[in-house]
């Protein structure tokens, strides 16, 4: 693989004055307090990379092309990652033996990969790299039963409003469509139980403000997400829950509005949820697919083209029943 640990001593070498086939320039790691519940952050600039004095006439009497520069054949699309360390990095790769569900998914991520090579896919922004497309699905904790998110792509890190105006699909513009509420549905759908009637997130009901959803929805994915009880609110739930309401509060509403799945909460189980959820993507990806709609897919949402609207937001909401015996909602977001 080229992304290897050897690769540092390999740009080291290219980079050194004799060679000067490269420019490193280091990158800058800061960490910022950023409130009364000492919340890190985390901000900095990446190692950059340039070419050298010597790359550009190096190319030139190789008689290299960009049609010479690709992904390699064999390339990994499946990973399995140890427990994350304290330190917030991502855990370590570990080599794993194949078994026939593996070898099931690589299969999918091969077709899927193959499909987006070959789709109409353009963008606006020059700086875009369009031949980023490959996709890959990291599963965690030395365990196949969780994660497994599809990571990848060029469009996944854009900002949200430059992604949705200057991505072009099958030559027109893209809409995104987004599962609703799919975490609390994805517990309900473990527990073979049926939601409540209504908004999920809304706790007006427990004397808490319709203002609030957003930190709400902030609470509910740290109790999901969470190995234990949590002592202090989520990052940024403060923007919209006021300091009168505290987090104690805010989980016994959050109890009393879904008593059905209350135990679930600090259970541990994010992880499980989200390797339901990305299988529901691949199935979503492959329904697509056999119906020649080019998709683009973020977690628990697709970029289409706004012709294929109606059409893929049926095959989402299928999937998802299927999966999950439950209808979701999937919302529509436009340019």
């Amino acid at each position: 693989m080229a992304l290897g640990k050897t690769l540092p001593d390999v740009l080291g070498v290219m980079a050194a004055e004799d060679m000067g086939f490269v420019v490193i320039t280091p990158g800058q790691r800061k960490f910022t307090i950023k409130d009364e519940t000492l919340t890190v952050s985390v901000t900095g600039k990446q190692t950059s990379l340039a070419a050298g004095r010597k790359f550009p006439s190096w190319i030139e009497r190789s008689g290299l092309t960009f049609g010479d520069i690709g992904r390699y054949p064999d390339e990994e699309f499946i990973l399995l990652r140890g427990p994350k360390p304290r330190d917030d990095k991502f855990g370590e790769l570990v080599e794993y033996t194949d078994t026939e569900e593996t070898s099931i998914l690589r299969q999918q991520m091969q077709t899927i990969n193959a499909w987006l090579d070959q789709a109409e896919v353009e963008c606006t922004d020059p700086a875009i790299n369009l031949h980023d497309r490959h996709l890959k699905r990291i599963f965690n904790n030395t365990d196949f039963a969780q994660g497994g998110r599809l990571y990848g792509g060029f469009w996944q890190p854009m900002k949200h409003k430059p992604r949705l105006e200057s991505i072009i699909l099958g030559g027109d513009s893209i809409v995104e469509l987004d599962y609703g509420q799919m975490g609390l549905l994805l517990l309900y759908g473990l527990e073979g139980a049926t939601p409540p009637d209504g908004d999920l997130y809304d706790l007006s009901e427990y004397g808490i403000p319709v203002s609030c959803r957003p930190g709400i929805k902030k609470v509910i994915q740290a109790a999901i997400n969470a190995s234990k009880p949590f002592g202090r609110m989520p990052q940024n739930a403060r923007k919209t829950i006021p300091s009168r309401i505290s987090l104690a509060g805010t989980l016994a509403a959050v109890g009393k509005r879904h008593p059905l799945i209350a135990h679930r909460f600090g259970a541990g189980v994010g992880m499980l949820l989200m390797r339901k959820e990305a299988n529901i993507l691949v199935d979503v990806l492959l329904a697509l697919k056999d119906r020649d709609i080019t998709a683009l897919p973020i977690h628990d949402a697709v970029l289409v083209n706004g012709n294929h609207e109606t059409e893929a937001k049926d095959v989402m909401i299928r999937v998802f029943r299927e999966h999950v015996g439950l209808t979701p909602e999937v919302s529509v977001e436009y340019p």
